[in-house]
């Protein structure tokens, strides 16, 4: 096995996978009360969607995550495998629930709140991850996520050959990463990930340019933090530049983030070759911006030559700070 995954080039993508349940209301939200709308339900998971983008992009995924033994774990494993990611490295566990995610959206499709049930993603823990160590080492890249425990996330950073991609997920799960940043080759965090993780008050452009120059001095090798509406920073310890949201009809965020890092990791490994932080800026850029464009988590029209086109084609501003 391990001569054969040498001789092959994928991506390790180790976190979540759960089935997404959405709300969008048709007026404005009442709290505490019952609100007409419209419901969701697709398959979802930080890392289960960026390996589900990554194969949309032409990059083969091999996926690292944990299911249940009831009926969602069973849908989810075919939902993927039809997909063409590869679930050989799954871990089934028989007497525990698959994860969910449940969120209600504002009228505009942003996300008013949440809640997730994914305690079986801790089940991917250093010695799952050391049965598995031919897998990751032979990956040409490796993208977590920080649904798996912090022990798993160190334990998986002390592993890599590879470049390394973390999405910190939320502020309260990006509490695995806080103290252990060293030696992550790219970091994509939004602006509240960014504020608990450099424990400052991001609100102007100085503050952002501020926390992705706090975030490469606690040692990320490149980051890519969202400024939301108005873009993204990319940066490395040379170079920092904004890159501006791709335009676009906004249904649903949900996913867009998402598909944003699997196009950063796309641009990154085969694209640029890891060179060029504005080309894997505008590459996310522009597959976020097809995935708000849609009501589903992923975007079923996402592709090599899509986002390609998008990225040529759309008002993509780039401007060096």
């Amino acid at each position: 096995m391990q001569d054969q995954i040498k001789n092959e080039r994928y991506v390790a993508v180790v976190g979540g996978a759960n089935i997404d349940i959405g709300g969008t209301p048709l007026k404005p939200l009442i709290p505490a009360d019952s609100n007409p709308g419209d419901i969701s339900i697709n398959y979802g998971g930080v890392g289960r969607n960026i390996a589900h983008n990554l194969v949309k992009l032409g990059v083969p995924v091999r996926l690292i995550t944990a299911v249940g033994g009831d009926v969602l774990g069973a849908d989810m494993i075919e939902h993927c495998e039809s997909t063409g990611i590869d679930v050989s490295y799954v871990l089934r566990i028989p007497d525990r629930t698959s994860s969910m995610y449940l969120y209600i959206n504002s009228t505009d499709g942003d996300m008013e709140m949440a809640i997730d049930h994914m305690d079986i993603a801790r089940e991917i823990t250093p010695d799952y991850l050391d049965s598995i160590r031919p897998v990751i080492q032979g990956a040409m890249a490796v993208v977590a996520d920080t649904n798996i425990t912090a022990d798993a996330l160190l334990h998986l950073k002390s592993m890599c050959r590879s470049p390394l991609y973390v999405d910190p997920v939320s502020t309260a799960l990006a509490a695995r990463i806080k103290n252990s940043l060293e030696g992550i080759d790219c970091l994509k965090p939004n602006r509240l990930e960014a504020e608990y993780l450099t424990g400052m008050t991001i609100q102007t452009e100085a503050d952002y340019k501020a926390a992705a120059s706090a975030l490469l001095g606690m040692g990320v090798r490149r980051v890519f933090l969202s400024m939301g509406s108005e873009g993204m920073i990319a940066a490395d310890k040379n170079n920092m530049y904004i890159v501006s949201v791709c335009p676009a009809d906004v249904v649903c965020t949900t996913g867009a983030g998402d598909s944003a890092m699997a196009a950063i990791v796309w641009a990154s490994a085969v694209i640029a070759d890891g060179d060029s932080l504005v080309t894997a800026a505008k590459a996310a850029s522009a597959a976020a911006s097809m995935t708000v464009s849609v009501p589903d988590t992923n975007c079923a029209e996402l592709s090599h030559s899509s986002v390609l086109d998008k990225m040529t084609v759309s008002d993509i501003k780039v401007r060096r700070i």
